[in-house]
């Protein structure tokens, strides 16, 4: 109900998740049904249609006769995931900051005697991750564009792996390869002295706790989010991925990489956490993982951190 109210509001039809599943796939066989291309202008109507400030944007976007159609769609949609992501930046890096700073700022900090980071430091990072959205919004279109045009072994309905069994292996079989592909990323942008010097050195500019912040979560060159994050579009040129997961899980990197970004002490194996990815940023050469600390511990990178008074 919900929903159908929801369809009313934007005057749009949602049969992508009101409709006839067998219906729905069967037409996607013969394509003529794209539930991809109808839920992203659902949600490009309803955030652009119903927030106040926004409106404008796709009438400025449509005016722009040099662009066809589906050119006006994918920057609608660019813009749309700008915004997400610079929502998911603000709200969780902010949020991270009144806990760890405000609240228990006299716990973490305070009592310790430990330095909490300047606002010359915080400004940088937001400016420097701000920047680096401009570019990082346009990895969820990359992968939108492929799925849309069936390039890749994503599918939209659980039934068309077979239910949630097979849904759930897939899943598993995604992260996974997900994992060893973002560890060999990260690993070659440090071991590659061009990529290090030219992409990935901005980043480790924050190189002692405190200059560790949520807000460094994301302040790296335009280019290193497009590239650390890539394996998850890759990845579905071989894993059959559902599209709804997919999608949050390229969003959820953000709220991750806020999290561990912190210098906050935390044991929580064999999760990558925060203490890990400390370690990585003071000594350069060690704790590539993303989320976990396996691939590390398999390929001879992993160094576990001592606890100190200051942690």
């Amino acid at each position: 109900m919900l929903l159908l109210l929801v369809s009313a509001v934007v005057g749009q039809t949602i049969s992508f998740w009101t409709g006839e599943t067998a219906d729905n796939i069967a037409r996607m066989k013969d394509g003529s049904y794209n539930p991809y291309r109808e839920f992203n202008e659902w949600i490009n109507d309803l955030l652009f249609s119903n927030v106040p400030g926004l409106s404008a944007v796709p009438k400025f976007v449509n005016s722009l006769s040099a662009l066809s159609g589906d050119q006006h769609y994918y920057l609608i949609c660019y813009l749309r995931d700008l915004v997400a992501g610079t929502c998911v930046y603000w709200l969780t890096a902010g949020g991270w900051h009144i806990v760890i700073y405000k609240i228990m700022g006299k716990e973490l900090f305070e009592d310790k005697g430990r330095p909490k980071p300047t606002w010359a430091t915080i400004t940088h990072q937001m400016w420097l991750a701000q920047r680096s959205l401009l570019v990082y919004a346009c990895l969820p279109i990359i992968s939108e564009y492929l799925i849309e045009n069936d390039l890749t072994k994503a599918y939209y309905y659980v039934d068309q792996v077979g239910g949630w069994a097979n849904y759930a292996i897939c899943c598993v079989l995604y992260l996974s390869l997900v994992e060893i592909g973002i560890y060999w990323m990260h690993r070659t942008l440090h071991t590659n002295k061009w990529l290090y010097n030219n992409i990935h050195g901005p980043h480790h500019f924050y190189n002692k706790k405190e200059t560790l912040t949520p807000w460094a979560s994301i302040a790296f060159h335009p280019i290193d989010g497009m590239l650390q994050a890539s394996p998850y579009v890759a990845c579905l040129f071989i894993i059959p991925m559902h599209f709804y997961t997919h999608m949050a899980m390229l969003f959820f990197t953000g709220m991750w990489a806020t999290n561990i970004h912190d210098s906050m002490w935390g044991n929580l194996e064999p999760i990558m956490g925060s203490k890990y990815h400390t370690v990585h940023h003071t000594h350069y050469v060690y704790n590539y993982g993303q989320f976990f600390t396996f691939c590390d511990s398999f390929w001879g990178t992993l160094r576990k951190p001592e606890r100190t008074k200051m942690d």
